[in-house]
């Protein structure tokens, strides 16, 4: 697939305005954490989940935003506790009883069991994204429209891994390797 330099400019626009808004609040500290495996399990999960983000999108477009961090955050979650148990878990484990409508609910009590801190971090994130997505002014249903939609799904799920990882205690040191 060949890559449109207007949506990669977008990606990395997006993305350094969440790492500076997380960073600011102290939910990050001036970088995305991340995991080959977490990375791995957005593509595994990102087709089901784009189903249920597109269909709801126009009415509740924050919270489409918000469910992708939060599919995040319960991603590097499982991934710090026991991630050979939960790898190949489906994208109907992370839905609650009404599916994608309660999805923010069922990760947040039942996988994240924090509420304080993932629920104002999730909402300013997903209110920070969406304005950043619509002064971008494409026009709705286009194909370019779509294609910004999803790198906003997608720079959500992974700013919601690093901000849970950066919540764990990971973070980026350097290590000398020579002996």
């Amino acid at each position: 697939m060949e890559t449109n330099p207007t949506v990669e400019k977008y990606k990395d626009g997006l993305t350094a305005n969440l790492i500076e808004a997380c960073t600011g609040s102290g939910l990050l500290k001036g970088a995305l954490l991340a995991s080959p495996d977490i990375d791995e399990a957005w593509l595994r999960l990102a087709p089901a989940f784009y189903g249920d983000a597109v269909r709801n999108f126009n009415a509740y477009p924050e919270y489409c935003l918000a469910c992708a961090g939060y599919l995040g955050m319960a991603i590097a979650c499982l991934w710090d506790k026991d991630w050979s148990k939960y790898q190949e878990f489906p994208y109907s484990f992370f839905q609650g009883a009404r599916g994608f409508d309660d999805m923010d609910d069922h990760i947040t009590d039942n996988i994240l069991n924090d509420r304080k801190h993932t629920v104002p971090a999730m909402q300013s994130c997903s209110a920070n994204a969406y304005h950043f997505l619509m002064r971008e002014c494409t026009e709705p249903g286009t194909a370019e429209a779509y294609q910004f939609f999803l790198v906003t799904v997608e720079v959500m799920f992974k700013a919601g891994a690093a901000i849970e990882l950066n919540r764990l205690g990971y973070r980026y040191e350097k290590v000398n390797l020579v002996n």
